[in-house]
């Protein structure tokens, strides 16, 4: 088992390049944004662990804590300028939903990983590595203990649901009512 400062040490810019390709850009400095996440995460990995048992547990406990940080950024975003008309915070996605590279909604995003994770954990944990770390389906398959062809194919379960949910929920105004064009 390696000690945490030592895995933080050598994953550092690993983790910085994830970060600066998750962050969705609104003409902000990237490299900032992705540094101030990636040391937001070290400092909540402090607190859940001192040690990791190798590289892959460290990145994807690293992930968890990216998606934790990124959620409580973007409700305090959404929280101070409750009724100014604001983007929420987003986050790129390099592998697409919809056929593209994706900017996604954090607290969306969060919210249907929430329900995935409820009938699929694996589903969801696949989902958040390809999502918030860019772990490939090899990486994700070493990680999980589980064959690449096992990944492919929840990946792509996933991203099918996802698109149906996320697609459903960007209909829905603040209220959950439906605001389709059939309303």
């Amino acid at each position: 088992m390696k000690e945490r400062s030592e895995l933080f040490n050598e994953m550092y810019d690993r983790l910085r390049q994830m970060a600066r390709g998750r962050l969705a850009i609104d003409n902000r400095n990237a490299r900032g944004d992705a540094t101030s996440l990636v040391h937001e995460a070290y400092i909540k990995l402090r607190g859940w662990s001192n040690s990791f048992q190798d590289e892959k547990h460290f990145l994807a406990t690293a992930s968890n804590a990216m998606r934790q940080i990124l959620v409580d950024r973007a409700r305090a975003r959404r929280s101070l300028k409750r009724g100014a008309n604001v983007e929420p915070l987003s986050v790129s996605i390099e592998t697409p939903l919809h056929g593209t590279p994706t900017i996604v909604d954090v607290l969306l995003l969060d919210e249907v990983l929430d329900r995935m994770a409820a009938f699929d954990p694996r589903a969801a944990r696949i989902t958040e590595m390809r999502m918030f770390l860019g772990l490939s389906e090899e990486e994700i398959a070493a990680d999980l203990e589980i064959s690449v062809r096992t990944v492919k194919r929840d990946w792509s379960a996933a991203k099918a649901w996802l698109k149906a949910e996320m697609g459903s929920e960007r209909r829905k105004g603040p209220s959950g009512a439906n605001h389709s064009a059939t309303s």
